[in-house]
């Protein structure tokens, strides 16, 4: 009776009642069948014996559920094949990535790489055919890689994918390699209890790095070159300067000189003689103030300016100039003056005073030459614990945006040199050359029809600075 099942109960024992035995027979096979399923041998055996003239034995029952083990087997076993085959595919499918990828576990331990990765990473010992298991952190080539690797392992779980670029790594056969790293999290492996584990992809950036890293030191090398270029222009463009300044000196002394000599002389020149000698006189005279300027300018520009900063008190200064430049400003028929400061008269700049006394009397010699009959020009002091300002305002013409944006550049007067104010437009640029060689600055605001501000920043002083 090996074909008996509960669905195909076998045949009647007896004529009479045929249907409704087999229905009692099958039901009591499946029930026995059940108990064995369970274990229980002696509750199959007892619920046979329990119905007289039953058609199914234990043996009945026992040969269904060998038949139900062999085929439950055959499925297990299928199941396994069916298994095994799609691991082995999976398996290479991830050894064939077109890109390094390693497999990580829970502890950071890299477990499992396909080919591109054993290879670039040199993962693959000369006498193991296996991956060995190191951490990931391991192939950091630098404290900064490991760092951003170790911040960025948490953020994974709860975002996904994490992208971590720029990586500096170094394999384990020692080579120095770049990658942007793509992290993603994964299950643990079967049995295995740890937590989930990670799929790093490798993206090799070294080429790349090279190249830019090449083109830097390129760029660094043209940068220097340059620069060293620009620095030996420099110095020979003083060089010249300097010489040409003490060529033109000389003869430019002697046309002054012997000129004077000729105005102090009793030679009876006639009225219009001596005018053509006063011009030679003041001609030669202005090409010798040109001539100065251009070697101070170059001087400052080549850091050889002779100065010496001191303790300075900035009002008496400030009041000096007004005194000074007074009488040319009342003949200009424009109104000096100096506007105390809120809270007291004893500001220290820390500044050389000549130089200062320089810088002012050429602001406030343009303001007033610049101005208009009835117009005023004024010099206001601010300071604080760091810095000393020096404000020389007026309500002159006043400059437009085009202007402004050329106001310190030398020999530009900025229209000016159309009028019959005299001039070269050396002033502000040798202005702003001495502020800077002060460490301090030269800064300008205007508007057309308003006037001009500029300011005279200066560093304050401070008892430390004497030390």
């Amino acid at each position: 009776m090996s074909d008996l099942t509960p669905e195909s109960p076998h045949p009647p024992s007896s004529g009479g009642g045929g249907g409704g035995l087999l229905a009692r027979d099958n039901l009591l096979l499946s029930q026995a069948l059940e108990a064995l399923r369970q274990g229980d041998l002696e509750l199959a055996q007892s619920m046979l014996q329990a119905v007289p003239g039953a058609g199914v034995t234990l043996g009945d029952t026992f040969r269904l559920y060998q038949a139900e083990l062999e085929n439950l087997t055959i499925d297990l076993r299928e199941s396994q094949q069916r298994a095994e085959s799609s691991l082995d595919w999976f398996a290479q499918v991830f050894r064939g990535l077109p890109m390094p990828a390693v497999l990580v576990d829970g502890r950071g331990m890299i477990v499992d790489a396909n080919v591109m990765a054993i290879d670039e990473l040199g993962l693959m010992g000369p006498a193991s055919p296996r991956t060995p298991q190191v951490p990931l952190r391991r192939l950091m080539g630098d404290q900064d890689s490991e760092l951003r690797l170790g911040s960025t392992l948490p953020r994974v779980s709860a975002v996904g994918v994490v992208a971590l670029d720029n990586v500096r790594l170094r394999t384990l056969d020692g080579r120095l390699r770049w990658a942007d790293l793509r992290l993603a999290q994964v299950p643990p492996r079967m049995g295995e209890r740890l937590p989930y584990g990670l799929l790093c992809l490798l993206h090799d950036r070294t080429t790349q790095m090279a190249a830019a890293q090449a083109l830097e030191i390129t760029a660094r090398a043209k940068a220097e070159h340059e620069r060293d270029m620009a620095t030996a222009a420099s110095r020979a463009k003083t060089q010249l300067l300097s010489r040409v300044s003490h060529e033109l000196r000389t003869p430019l002394n002697a046309v002054i000189g012997f000129s004077e000599l000729l105005l102090s002389g009793r030679e009876g020149f006639s009225h219009e003689a001596r005018f053509k000698l006063q011009h030679i006189q003041k001609a030669g005279q202005q090409l010798l103030s040109l001539v100065d300027d251009i070697l101070q300018i170059n001087m400052a520009e080549g850091g050889q300016l002779r100065q010496t900063p001191s303790r300075l008190e900035v009002w008496p200064l400030v009041d000096d100039v007004v005194q000074q430049l007074g009488p040319s400003a009342l003949t200009a028929q424009v109104a000096l003056d100096a506007e105390p400061s809120m809270d007291d008269r004893e500001v220290l700049a820390w500044a050389d005073p000549e130089r200062t006394r320089e810088i002012l009397n050429n602001l406030v010699s343009n303001a007033v030459k610049y101005n208009r009959p009835g117009g005023w020009v004024r010099l206001v002091v601010t300071h604080d614990d760091q810095l000393v300002i020096i404000e020389v305002r007026d309500n002159g013409q006043g400059m437009d945006g085009e202007q402004l944006s050329h106001v310190f550049e030398p020999f530009n007067r900025l229209g000016a040199e159309k009028t019959r104010v005299p001039g070269y437009g050396l002033g502000l640029t040798i202005a702003r050359t001495l502020a800077a060689a002060m460490g301090g600055d030269l800064t300008v605001q205007s508007q057309p029809g308003v006037g001009s501000s500029f300011f005279l920043t200066l560093p304050a002083w401070r008892p430390l600075r004497a030390v």
